[in-house]
């Protein structure tokens, strides 16, 4: 989160040394880094940039905590010339960084991402299943899409709830059951785009509908981590214990977190019970798996995991209660 570190290992990893006494001065390694990125061709990338910013979840998290940030990024921008190119990803535009690249609009470019387009997101049921499904469903599926506006990871959860236990890939079961919170969503969002309709601009609409947008996914999540809970428990338990890792890690790592629950009562012990602990999460899209060489590592989705965090601190309450 403080920008002296960020820029301190940028430099190193460009061969450029840092002092001990040069890391104590912000201000210091500011210059050294935007003069090196202003003669060198470099490639920064920040990923998922929200990680660094505070706020709450109802207005965002939008302000740097760390003002050294602001002030390299103002200093890249308006550099006349830079061979070096700095790409950010992030849930949040932070005003100040907005603001900063208005104003030096030649060297700026914000390029929001949307979800999946709708031939995108029949791709998506195709691909989980649902491509001999009736006309009925298929609008249903069409329908949730659209409340959701294509949102993958939304997407995923919802149609591995729909595949799994108890409904088994149909539809209109899990519409009578919970299609309500799909309405709730579409509702929501609708009187959202009334309001943004009048007397703004598409920049602030864009950023306030996709804020709201993201507060129903994660009511989305709360609601499928509850029922996963209920469910199958251990999986519920193991999503929990996981969310410590901040990247992907092998797939033992995950299940050693089930030995300290050896001796609950039903918990899963053979390797068979511990694979399909495991596949539940798999089958529900409650985690995603990377390529590493000959091996697959298991990781969770930022908006998952931050979720899987809190749950987890009440999952050690009960533990210990």
């Amino acid at each position: 989160t403080d920008f002296a570190s960020f820029a301190a290992r940028l430099l190193e990893s460009c061969h450029q040394p840092v002092t001990p006494e040069e890391r104590s001065q912000p201000s210091l390694l500011t210059r050294r880094l935007v003069t090196y990125l202003q003669s060198h061709p470099v490639l920064v990338l920040v990923d998922s940039l929200e990680q660094i910013l505070q706020g709450n979840p109802t207005e965002g998290w939008s302000e740097f905590q760390d003002d050294g940030y602001v002030r390299f990024f103002k200093a890249i921008l308006a550099s006349n010339q830079c061979p070096s190119r700095v790409i950010i990803t992030s849930q949040d535009l932070p005003p100040e960084l907005d603001e900063i690249g208005d104003r030096y609009a030649n060297f700026w470019h914000c390029q929001p991402l949307k979800g999946l387009t709708p031939e995108e997101q029949q791709q998506l049921f195709d691909n989980t299943g649902f491509a001999g499904t009736d006309q009925s469903a298929t609008d249903t599926l069409t329908r949730i899409g659209s409340a959701y506006e294509g949102h993958p990871l939304a997407l995923r959860t919802i149609l591995g709830e729909i595949g799994d236990s108890p409904f088994f890939g149909n539809v209109a079961a899990y519409w009578n059951r919970y299609g309500h919170e799909i309405e709730a969503v579409e509702k929501a969002l609708a009187e959202a785009a009334a309001g943004q309709a009048v007397g703004t601009n598409d920049k602030w609409r864009l950023a306030s509908f996709t804020r709201a947008l993201r507060r129903k996914v994660q009511a989305r999540l709360e609601h499928t981590l509850s029922r996963l809970r209920q469910d199958a428990r251990y999986a519920y338990i193991l999503l929990c214990e996981t969310s410590v890792y901040r990247c992907p890690v092998p797939e033992e790592w995950w299940l050693s977190h089930l030995e300290d629950w050896a001796s609950a009562p039903h918990s899963p012990q053979t390797d068979a019970e511990l694979q399909a602990t495991l596949d539940i999460l798999r089958d529900r899209y409650l985690i995603e798996e990377t390529p590493d060489g000959d091996r697959i590592l298991l990781t969770q989705h930022n908006l998952i995991r931050s979720l899987s965090l809190t749950h987890l601190k009440n999952l050690t309450f009960e533990a210990s209660a």
